[in-house]
């Protein structure tokens, strides 16, 4: 039986594309952590987290850079909304693939965890096949979900 690996409501994911392209101005990267409940393999986004709202300091040298103390911050966080992190997304300025340093330096280093990279900085259109879309190992090592989720394994409901 189908089942979506991330489901994600339509206009979240719409304004979260937004303050991505937003943050970055166009010249640098940005990212947010999603949040909300993991049931079994189905990750649902309930709400996001942008990394400099965690970090001010995170877009600052034209890359993604978080300090460790951001993430007690997204704990805390998560903690007070008693949700999870189910996924984290960033942009990088032409395609989607994942550069070394995002090879060895996951945001969240747990195996199953996902992270998306958009293209071109989030400039409209980002359509599901041009993500990057890439399932965690461990180890340093990285499985790409790019087909699964452009058959339809991202799925977009109706909602905030």
């Amino acid at each position: 039986m189908y089942q979506p690996e991330l489901v994600v409501p339509r206009r979240l994911w719409k304004r979260l594309l937004g303050e991505l392209r937003e943050r970055g101005g166009g010249v640098r990267e940005s990212g947010a952590f999603l949040l909300g409940s993991l049931d079994s393999e189905v990750r649902r986004v309930l709400t996001y987290v942008l990394y400099d709202d965690l970090d001010p300091k995170a877009l600052s040298q034209g890359f993604v850079h978080l300090g460790s103390q951001c993430f007690t911050e997204l704990w805390k966080l998560c903690e007070a909304r008693r949700c999870t992190v189910v996924a984290d997304i960033h942009t990088h300025p032409f395609g989607s693939r994942q550069s070394p340093s995002d090879r060895t330096n996951p945001m969240i280093a747990l195996k199953g965890h996902i992270a998306i990279i958009a293209p071109r900085y989030a400039a409209p259109p980002v359509r599901v096949s041009e993500l990057g879309v890439y399932r965690y190992l461990g180890k340093h090592r990285w499985v790409s979900v790019n087909e699964r989720l452009a058959g339809s394994g991202l799925e977009f409901v109706e909602g905030s």
